[in-house]
């Protein structure tokens, strides 16, 4: 929180929109985060979660009550569509930057662990347990093979390199985990 703070601090102070001086940055940054970190701290002992994980802090508040099947649904539902807004969400912002203020393409790295790990949490992960298949890996290469080109189209680079790649391993990995799949499941794959 303290960094998406400061960053957007640091743009309203540097474009003008802001009109205070650049010693201000830290200090500005530090009140949404504190306000942050005391509702979060809040809304944890009030509700005694054990995790301090935002996003699932987030699926509580938006969940209500004990769960029949019908609503069980619906809370992997919110649970998925949180993940995916947060991935836009993270994303947009990241692009944004890069655009704006020419941000180290080092950054592109943590960034893309956290997309994946989303991702995964969305495609993998049914109602609290692992489901790994092929449809569901296809599914999820290219999820993540379109934020791959949906990045260089924005930041301009060159993409036929990169779509050329995203097939090439499509092909050569595909085969495999589907031989791989088969020889696990008996009963063939979905």
């Amino acid at each position: 929180m303290t960094s998406i703070s400061f960053i957007t601090i640091s743009i309203l102070i540097m474009n003008d929109y802001l009109p205070v001086p650049l010693s201000y940055i830290f200090p500005l940054a530090l009140v949404p985060t504190v306000a942050h970190f005391l509702i979060m701290v809040w809304y944890r002992r009030k509700e005694n979660l054990d995790d301090p994980n935002p996003a699932s802090i987030l699926r509580h508040v938006l969940r209500s009550g004990e769960y029949g099947e019908g609503e069980k649904k619906q809370r992997r539902f919110v649970e998925k569509a949180v993940d995916a807004v947060l991935i836009a969400v993270i994303l947009l912002i990241y692009l944004y930057a890069s655009l704006a203020s020419s941000i180290s393409q080092a950054f592109w790295f943590p960034v893309l662990v956290v997309l994946g790990i989303l991702l995964a949490r969305i495609v993998f992960i049914d109602g609290g347990e692992r489901r790994i298949t092929l449809a569901r890996s296809v599914v999820f290469y290219v999820i993540a093979s379109a934020i791959l080109l949906l990045r260089y189209l924005v930041l301009g680079y060159p993409a036929l390199p990169l779509l050329q790649a995203i097939v090439l391993v499509g092909i050569a990995s595909f085969p495999v985990l589907y031989l791989w799949e088969r020889r696990r499941a008996p009963g063939g794959v979905d």
